[in-house]
């Protein structure tokens, strides 16, 4: 049976499924959905996967599917793929190669997980990715693929900063990464505060790196919200952000939200020369690189403390970046061109499924399970209460 509605003449629908609006979501499709919606462009819905109905399903023309990988999320889109929707699946990181010593590879590692990743993104019409590489590596078999650019959200007006005070050296980002700030920064910001003592100041907002203790840094505890992570960290007014990656196979599919994330609080980003960060050197002279060695992190740190002129300069075109270049509109622009007409969509069969409420509980038992094989009973229980909070 066709669909009840005809889409000629009308706005296309578009729904996102979601289980937690992280970050990378939010970013990557819902921040330039809500926008396209609030300019009458399309008619956009945002659905949490629990509470999802057999009428959102048949309402939306195009699907996004956030990030999804659990067996009823795969049941899901299985049931949207059969009915001829327009399937788009959002991916910011290589999920099914995820390396082993990332904070949820324990539930990514998972074969079933890696498996319902892998069906959905073949069942779908095309892939959003803010990674080149992704899309080069998914993006097949006639799937479209979509680079967007993760924008910079509510960046702060520009302001001359006074060079009075200690020069303040920061880091902002999730618990998963005090290894690579120990590993990759611990010489360096060691070197650095035994050198200039009082005349610098360290803070380190998420990740909590073991260094901090000796540098007698200021640590800020990791807000699951997101409004409340760019609020902190626009607040601190840092006048140096630190962006350490390794350079790994896995670590190149990522994107540069880093420099998104400080441009747009008037931070002035120095960033490993690694690939997906030598990205922003299209952008201009606004951020410093440095190769992965004490040496070299050392003096490109020390070139930013010395030099406050220069920091000033990179200030002013980081946050010109982030209001023009990295803008909210501008990425949903690339987004809009990219989404098909609801002319040129084929008829979608009507979806009937009364199971949908079962399929929801059995969902629920099989996370669980799922999360006490990956972390344990504690680390499960934990996950699920950070998830449910975050929802």
């Amino acid at each position: 049976m066709t669909g009840t509605s005809k889409t000629e003449g009308r706005k296309l629908h578009v729904l996102l499924i979601y289980r937690v609006l992280i970050p990378s979501i939010r970013l990557c499709g819902h921040c330039q959905l809500e926008w396209l919606a609030e300019q009458g462009k399309l008619e956009y819905r945002a659905v949490q996967e629990l509470a999802l109905s057999v009428g959102d399903m048949n309402w939306a023309d195009v699907v996004l599917l956030g990030r999804l990988d659990s067996w009823y999320e795969n049941r899901v889109t299985e049931m949207l793929h059969s009915a001829g929707k327009y399937l788009i699946y959002i991916l910011d990181d290589d999920l099914p190669n995820i390396t082993p010593d990332a904070s949820s590879a324990a539930y990514f590692g998972q074969e079933k997980i890696r498996g319902n990743v892998l069906r959905m993104l073949g069942w779908s019409n095309a892939l959003i990715s803010p990674s080149p590489r992704l899309l080069e590596k998914y993006a097949a078999d006639g799937k479209r693929p979509i680079q967007l650019e993760e924008p910079a959200i509510d960046p702060v007006e520009y302001t001359p900063r006074r060079s009075e005070g200690p020069v303040r050296i920061g880091f902002a980002g999730s618990i998963d990464r005090p290894q690579d700030i120990d590993r990759i920064l611990g010489q360096a910001l060691t070197a650095i505060h035994e050198k200039y003592g009082d005349r610098v100041a360290f803070e380190f907002f998420g990740a909590i790196p073991s260094v901090a203790e000796k540098l007698g840094a200021r640590c800020i505890p990791y807000t699951e919200s997101y409004d409340g992570y760019r609020q902190t960290l626009n607040a601190l007014q840092w006048d140096i952000g630190l962006a350490p990656m390794p350079d790994t196979p896995f670590h190149a599919c990522k994107h540069y939200n880093k420099f998104s994330e400080y441009a747009a609080a008037g931070i002035v980003g120095v960033f490993s020369e690694v690939y997906p960060y030598t990205r922003i050197k299209a952008f201009g002279e606004c951020a410093v690189f440095c190769d992965n060695t004490p040496q070299s992190w050392t003096r490109a740190i020390e070139g930013l403390i010395e030099d406050p002129d220069r920091r000033e300069r990179y200030r002013e075109r980081a946050i010109q970046c982030a209001r023009e270049a990295l803008s909210v509109p501008r990425s949903a622009a690339q987004l809009a061109a990219c989404l098909p007409e609801p002319v040129a969509l084929k008829p979608a069969r009507e979806i009937r499924h009364p199971g949908l409420g079962w399929m929801k509980a059995w969902n629920m038992q099989q996370r669980l399970s799922t999360k006490i094989q990956g972390y344990g009973v504690k680390g499960a229980i934990g996950a699920v209460w950070r998830k449910v909070r975050g929802s």
